[in-house]
């Protein structure tokens, strides 16, 4: 056994003193790593309707069914302040925001990061492109790969998540998706949505490992269209391999599963759904 001095008592003493007053945020920044279970949120896209009609009774029925943070798809005309505010009274983390492509480039890219520092959130993600040709994709890396570049230095990530047409459209015989990660630099993350990967007829598992150390954020959706519920498929499909994403997940640098269903934007009983799913699996 490992003697444990004095010494080594107080400035263990003191580490916990000082993680025990950290702000929600600078909590999970310090907990998370390779051996962290990744934290479950949710994409409020999921619930757009409601977050329109009622935004802090919506984030705060969120919290009550048990999820730890929320993904923004839009920011329903409030300051990042005033989400921040909202976010920290009802104990919530930012775990990521869906930003539009102009949003990362040149001229963008500063003000987006000071936005998203006020709110709390270090994982920006771009929710959808495309383009006609390999080269279009080629240039999308590039701009990614700058863009990730500037983020990396204020502590943040920026990413790309997938649909459908990523996985099935192809030129030259090579995926949209294999164009543009093999030409982004290995900072750029990626956002695998595991659903609509399923869905392209594709394995999310090869995509983790064939990009390691990219899947910071995980959509966890079922296959689209659907129920909208993890675990629920239309009959005669074939839904996701839970078990063997997680694993791939966990082994790999995930920190967030992200709860996405498109069914039903007016009513929180599809999100529930989801988070009783990954608990009875383990993942909440």
């Amino acid at each position: 056994m490992q003697n444990f001095s004095r010494r080594d008592f107080i400035k263990a003493s003191a580490a916990g003193l000082a993680a025990a007053t950290m702000s929600p945020y600078a909590q999970a920044g310090a907990m998370i790593g390779k051996s962290a279970k990744p934290k479950v949120g949710v994409q409020l896209y999921s619930v757009r309707e409601l977050c329109k009609e009622d935004l802090i009774g919506t984030l705060k029925s969120i919290k009550e069914i048990g999820y730890a943070g929320v993904e923004f798809a839009g920011y329903y005309g409030k300051s990042a302040k005033e989400l921040r505010q909202i976010l920290d009274d009802l104990g919530l983390l930012a775990c990521g925001t869906h930003t539009g492509l102009a949003t990362i480039g040149p001229d963008q890219i500063a003000a987006t990061i000071e936005f998203n520092q006020e709110l709390g959130n270090k994982y920006l993600m771009v929710p959808g492109m495309n383009g006609p040709d390999a080269q279009k994709w080629i240039e999308f890396a590039q701009s990614f790969s700058k863009a990730a570049e500037t983020a990396k230095k204020d502590g943040m990530y920026v990413g790309y998540h997938n649909h459908q047409h990523e996985f099935k459209d192809k030129f030259d015989g090579k995926r949209k998706w294999e164009i543009f990660f093999d030409n982004a630099s290995p900072d750029v993350c990626q956002q695998l949505d595991v659903g609509h990967v399923v869905s392209a007829g594709e394995d999310p598992v090869y995509w983790l490992k064939k990009y390691p150390g990219r899947s910071r954020t995980l959509h966890t959706k079922e296959i689209y269209p659907g129920p909208g519920i993890l675990g629920q498929v239309p009959e005669g499909k074939t839904g996701v391999d839970w078990p063997a994403v997680f694993a791939a997940a966990e082994a790999d640098v995930t920190e967030w599963y992200i709860v996405e269903t498109e069914a039903d934007p007016k009513s929180i009983e599809n999100v529930r759904g989801c988070f009783e799913f990954l608990k009875a699996k383990g993942r909440a």
